[in-house]
C-alpha cells in the first residue's frame, strides 16, 4: 500500500514538474549573441558571446542553441559541421534560478565578405526530459564586415608601375592651396583666411601679414578592377576564386599608395554587387576616409556575378585626360587594343595568363608559377 502511494505521490509530482515547466518553461529566459565588432581584416580575430539569462525561479536543465553562419567564420574551439558555405555551431547551457551565463568564442575572419548569424534554433527542456520547448534569439547581432587584406608580399607596386611622380604638382591655376608649401609673406587683404596670418611676422612688421601657400592641383587616377575569369574557368564553379581573391589584395594594395600619397582616386568594380545589375561605382576619393569606402565596397564583390569586360572598358576610354589603371587576372586582344587605344596602365596577377601582350607589370600569387595555388 505504501509503494502504491510513493508511485502516485511521484507521479503527481511528475505531472506537477511537467505542467510547471510547459506554462512556465520559457518565461525570462531568453538568449542572445552578438560580434564584438562589426569590422575586421581577413585574418583577424573576433570575439563571438553567446548569453542566456533565465529571470525565473525554476533552473532550465540544459538549453541547445544551433546556430547557422557562413562557413569562413572559423570557430576552432566548437564542436562544428560545415556543409557548402554553411557553418553549424552547437552549444549547450545549464541554468540556475535568477542566473546569467555567458560564452565567449574567438572567430577567425577566413575571407573577405558582409557576414552575420543566418539562424539560430534554440532547444530547452524540463528536468525529466519529457517536455521539449524552443525559443527565439532576443538579439543575433549586427552584420560584420571583413574588408579585404592587403597585398603587402610584393612591397610598394605603384612606383614600379606608373612613371610619373606620385603626389601633387605645383600648378599657376587652382583651388587647392598646400599649406605645407609658401611662396612668399604679404600684407593681409579683407577676406584671407585668419589660419594663413604669420602672426610673428605681423608682430615685427607692425600690420598684419599672411602666408603665401603654393597652389597646387591634384592628380587624379581611375582604378578598374576586372575579375575577368580565363576561357578555360568558363562553366566552373570556383572560376579561380583563389585568384580572384588574390586579385582583389593587389586591388586594395594599389588603393592604399594612391590615397596615401593624396590621389584623387576613383574606383570601377567590373563586378556587380549581389542583387544589383549595374557596376559598382565610387566617387572621387582620397585619404583614410576614401580609402575605407573603397574597401567597403570591395568586401561586397560577388566574384560569382561578373559584369561584361566591354562596359569596364568602356568607363575607361571616357578617361582620357587622366591617368588609368587596370587590375586584372587575364589579359585578352580586347584588352591589348583598349590599351593600344587610350594608352593607360595594365596591372596583371594571373601567372603566364598575359595572352593579350599588354601588361605593365604582374604581380603574381605566391607559388602559382610553381602550380601550388588552387
Amino acid at each position: 500500500m505504501e509503494l502504491i502511494v510513493g508511485i502516485c505521490l511521484l507521479l503527481l509530482a511528475a505531472l506537477g514538474e511537467i505542467g510547471l515547466y510547459r506554462r512556465y518553461g520559457l518565461k525570462g529566459l531568453s538568449y542572445s549573441c552578438q560580434f564584438a565588432e562589426t569590422q575586421a581584416e581577413e585574418g583577424d580575430t573576433l570575439t563571438f558571446t553567446e548569453t542566456v539569462v533565465n529571470a525565473k525561479s525554476l533552473p532550465v536543465p540544459w538549453l541547445k542553441a544551433e546556430l547557422t553562419l557562413p562557413k569562413w567564420l572559423n570557430f576552432p574551439e566548437s564542436h562544428c559541421a560545415v556543409a557548402h558555405d554553411a557553418r553549424f555551431v552547437t552549444s549547450f547551457f545549464s541554468l540556475r534560478s535568477q542566473a546569467k551565463v555567458s560564452r565567449v568564442w574567438n572567430v577567425t575572419c577566413e575571407k573577405r565578405g558582409i557576414y552575420q548569424v543566418e539562424h539560430v534554433v534554440l532547444v530547452t527542456s524540463d528536468l525529466l526530459g519529457a517536455v521539449r520547448l524552443s525559443l527565439g534569439a532576443a538579439d543575433t547581432g549586427k552584420t560584420v564586415t571583413v574588408l579585404p587584406r592587403r597585398y603587402t608580399e610584393a612591397g610598394l607596386i605603384l612606383p614600379r608601375l606608373l612613371a610619373e611622380h606620385i603626389g601633387t604638382i605645383q600648378t599657376h591655376r587652382s583651388w587647392f592651396t598646400d599649406p605645407c608649401e609658401m611662396t612668399g609673406i604679404r600684407e593681409y587683404a579683407p577676406g584671407d583666411p585668419l589660419k594663413q596670418i604669420a602672426w610673428r611676422t605681423s608682430a615685427h612688421a607692425g600690420k598684419l601679414m599672411v602666408r603665401q601657400e603654393a597652389r597646387v592641383a591634384q592628380k587624379s587616377i581611375t582604378v578598374l578592377l576586372l575579375l575577368k575569369t580565363s576561357p578555360a574557368d568558363s562553366g566552373r564553379m570556383t572560376q579561380d576564386e583563389a585568384l580572384l581573391e588574390h586579385t582583389i589584395r593587389v586591388c586594395a594594395q594599389c588603393l592604399w599608395e594612391l590615397c596615401r600619397d593624396q590621389w584623387q582616386v576613383r574606383l570601377v568594380a567590373g563586378c556587380r554587387k549581389e542583387g544589383q545589375s549595374a557596376m559598382q561605382n565610387l566617387p572621387y576619393a582620397s585619404g583614410a576616409i576614401g580609402y575605407q569606402a573603397m574597401l567597403h565596397m570591395l568586401a561586397t564583390i560577388q566574384t560569382n556575378q561578373a559584369a561584361p569586360a566591354t562596359q569596364l572598358l568602356r568607363t575607361g576610354r571616357e578617361c582620357a585626360e587622366e591617368q588609368v589603371l587596370l587590375i586584372t587576372p587575364y589579359t585578352d586582344v580586347q584588352i591589348r587594343e583598349w590599351k593600344g587605344t587610350a594608352g593607360h596602365k595594365v596591372l596583371m596577377t594571373g601567372y603566364a595568363r598575359d595572352t593579350g601582350s599588354c601588361a605593365d607589370l604582374c604581380v603574381f600569387q605566391p607559388g602559382y608559377e610553381k602550380g601550388d595555388a588552387v
